[in-house]
């Protein structure tokens, strides 16, 4: 039977929680930890399907608790307790996607609905271990005092929080805002933490948001020059051309039950174009992808696979076309792709090339952002005419 790990210094609430897990005994177990510690133990000792945590502990608390189960535990889905209360907080931690959170005094019908949720799988919506931003999102969130000291590989970075402000940051030769900007863009991090904060006097004034937009900014104009170099446009098949490297998916989970992946269907044609022949066939190989549709400008299909029937098509050429009048309107240049959240809690990405537009369905727990700013350099070199 699949054992649920509730971590919480306070004894009253874990009775309490303990008495009203009775009903679903034929479900799940439970095994409670006063702090991170014992949490720890419980995982060395016990086979953990699930982590349900408080964030304010003694000795080590939520936070360090979470960052060790990203390293070490990143196939445990973790439910954070949280005491925010306040709508703009709620979204922000809505927003971050990586793990689910449910805010104080519990609200126990939808908490079991999480943990049984949860329990069923990444299917149901979960994603295992914790983005870096998420987690800097977090302390920002909760006014946390502490120093990160980041792995991604080789490189290694510091950031000083106070307060929930990033005071300062260094990653290599790099120092303050530059350093903070390397650092939110690594992938694949390692994160440690302490609970104590050397640093008094703000070096950095850019808020935590702006950093990391600007990190992702940077990264993705970095990524596009890449693509750009001799050499490069012969690898378009190959998926190392989609820099596998910077992209932050968990190619385990599979999409939503509502909306199981199913083999794309195959097409009446194939396209003409072998550039965009070799795009689709890049697609195909992602699990988050539920279902696509590619249309040229002027709304006329390309390519289909999945659910998705002309009205999507048509939806994101509208998106596509509106996008560009505006950029135009204002004398912008943005990141031209979209991001809508459906009824059913999966997503509808965007893309906008140079002459075709790219409609993809993904699950709930897919990173479209991430997977927006992998295939923008490949997409960008699809050419309808000769």
């Amino acid at each position: 039977m699949k054992k649920v790990l509730i971590v919480d210094d306070d004894e009253s609430f874990l009775h309490g929680l303990i008495d009203g897990f009775k009903a679903y005994e034929d479900k799940f177990s439970i095994t409670t930890a006063g702090d991170g510690i014992e949490a720890l133990t419980a995982l060395r000792e016990q086979e953990i399907s699930l982590v349900l945590t408080d964030l304010k502990m003694p000795r080590m608390d939520g936070f360090e608790l979470v960052a060790h189960l990203s390293s070490n535990y990143s196939d445990i889905p973790v439910i954070v307790m949280t005491a925010f209360g306040t709508p703009d907080m709620e979204d922000n931690l809505r927003d971050m996607g990586t793990f689910q959170y449910i805010e104080k005094p519990i609200d126990f019908g939808m908490l079991v609905e999480k943990i049984l949720k949860g329990l069923a799988g990444p299917s149901k919506g979960y994603i295992t271990g914790v983005s870096l931003s998420s987690f800097l999102q977090l302390l920002e969130l909760d006014k946390k005092s502490c120093t990160l000291t980041i792995h991604a590989g080789s490189k290694k970075g510091v950031m000083y929080f106070r307060d929930g402000d990033l005071l300062d940051a260094t990653a290599m030769n790099l120092n303050g805002s530059e350093a903070a900007y390397a650092i939110v863009s690594w992938k694949n991090v390692e994160i440690e933490i302490d609970n104590n904060c050397p640093v008094t006097d703000n070096k950095i004034t850019e808020s935590l948001g702006f950093i990391l937009l600007e990190g992702c900014r940077r990264k993705d104009e970095s990524n596009a020059a890449k693509t750009q170099r001799p050499g490069r446009g012969a690898d378009l098949g190959n998926l190392d051309s989609l820099n596998m490297e910077d992209l932050d998916l968990n190619l385990s989970v599979a999409p939503s039950s509502q909306s199981p992946k199913t083999s794309p269907p195959s097409q009446p044609s194939a396209p003409a174009n072998p550039v965009l022949a070799q795009f689709i066939s890049m697609l195909s190989s992602f699990p988050e992808i539920i279902s696509c549709t590619i249309s040229s400008k002027d709304g006329n299909v390309l390519h289909q696979a999945g659910k998705q029937g002309n009205n999507t098509a048509n939806f994101t050429t509208y998106v596509a076309v509106a996008a560009e009048q505006i950029e135009i309107a204002i004398g912008a240049s943005g990141r031209q792709y979209a991001i809508f959240t459906l009824q059913d809690d999966s997503k509808l990405l965007v893309l906008c090339g140079q002459d075709v537009i790219v409609g993809l369905k993904v699950g709930s727990s897919a990173f479209p952002e991430t997977i927006a700013t992998g295939l923008r350099p490949v997409l960008s070199r699809i050419r309808l005419s000769a």
